[in-house]
């Protein structure tokens, strides 16, 4: 009769138990943050987290929505196997929606995997067309690579600049795809290229410095990630090459990490740490008390695609919420485009003293 009763007992625990997790469940949102968190990506990535991480504990502690969101943040370590691995055990746990990735080749493996599932996916700061292209479940908050080379040529156009040196990291859909752009605009508006092209395994760029300096190229666009580019200002100096450098958003870091050789250097962007700004002054202030640290336009896109989650989970989270979204966001105002892009001004920075400063806001 004892064991009887036991098995009674542990039955009913057992029971409830499961009771209570289910109910758990129907109390909370479960958003899925596959990021770079080490590797060569993980200032990117750590940078996303800390966005999406200050507005959803903002959301959670305000109780702005009916349930609690909870965030599972975990490390793709820059390896796209890594990040198909980290999807497919997040739909097994029945994640709501993603936040993520952070480059845009990871962000693709993760979006077509999403969008097979239809688990609604927004990535802060992918920039190729092919994450979104046919992906009706997939949502960027960055604009694309086309339109940054595209708003560069305009720009060097603008400013008067009639002859270019384009550095192109032949390994890179991000680079290949912003200069691809830029290419087909400087062409419509009579803009001289000269085109060279490394790749991922290059480590010495003297000679193509070398060689933009005896062409006398005054002027040198390289649309890469910081870390490849701060390897290149840096040999340019070596070679002694005198020109003005530009560069696409995959710059933001070098005035952290190269200041000294980036120093008057001019990138697109979307956020600018500047308190006086009026569409992110909160947030500056909000992520350095937390955070001891200034901002980068990585955490501004993290903090605007939670913005764009809860906003579309607050019209009922479904696509049709999401796409018909009109918001301000730290990164500007945005509406998205039949592809779910979004329709945003592009910010010209300029490196100064190891900050940037908005040199100019520019858009169609």
């Amino acid at each position: 009769m004892k064991k009887f009763l036991l098995s009674i007992t542990v039955l009913l625990s057992l029971v409830l138990s499961c009771g209570t997790s289910n109910d758990e469940a129907k109390n909370v949102i479960k958003v899925g943050v596959p990021v770079p968190l080490t590797g060569d990506l993980a200032q990117y990535g750590q940078s996303i987290k800390e966005g999406i991480e200050l507005y959803i504990d903002k959301i959670n502690n305000d109780k702005i929505l009916d349930k609690q969101i909870v965030a599972e943040y975990v490390d793709s370590k820059g390896d796209i196997q890594e990040d198909i691995n980290i999807f497919k055990k997040m739909a097994s746990n029945k994640v709501d929606y993603i936040l993520g990735e952070a480059a845009s080749a990871h962000s693709l493996a993760v979006a077509e995997l999403a969008n097979k599932a239809k688990i609604p996916m927004i990535t802060p700061a992918a920039t190729a067309m092919s994450v979104t292209e046919g992906k009706e479940y997939v949502f960027r908050i960055s604009f694309t690579d086309p339109y940054q080379g595209e708003m560069m040529a305009k720009y060097l156009n603008k400013e008067k600049i009639n002859k270019v040196a384009l550095l192109v990291n032949n390994s890179s859909d991000y680079s290949v795809g912003v200069a691809k752009a830029f290419n087909e605009q400087s062409e419509k508006l009579g803009l001289s290229v000269y085109e060279l092209r490394y790749t991922k395994e290059d480590t010495d760029f003297k000679s193509l410095l070398t060689d933009i300096k005896n062409k006398d190229i005054k002027n040198v666009f390289i649309p890469d990630y910081y870390n490849t580019v701060g390897l290149i200002l840096s040999q340019a100096k070596e070679v002694n090459l005198d020109a003005m450098f530009f560069g696409a958003d995959g710059w933001d870091g070098i005035q952290e990490n190269f200041a000294k050789v980036a120093d008057g250097a001019v990138f697109s962007s979307q956020f600018v740490d500047d308190e006086n700004i009026e569409q992110s002054k909160e947030f500056i202030k909000e992520y350095k008390a937390r955070f001891k640290k200034s901002p980068t336009i990585f955490s501004a896109l993290g903090y605007d695609a939670a913005t764009v989650l809860v906003e579309g989970i607050k019209k009922g989270g479904n696509l049709d919420a999401f796409k018909g979204l009109d918001v301000n966001l730290v990164t500007g105002h945005i509406t998205f485009d039949e592809n779910r892009n979004p329709k945003k001004d592009v910010l010209f920075v300029e490196v100064k003293d190891g900050k940037v400063i908005l040199k100019e806001k520019f858009g169609e």
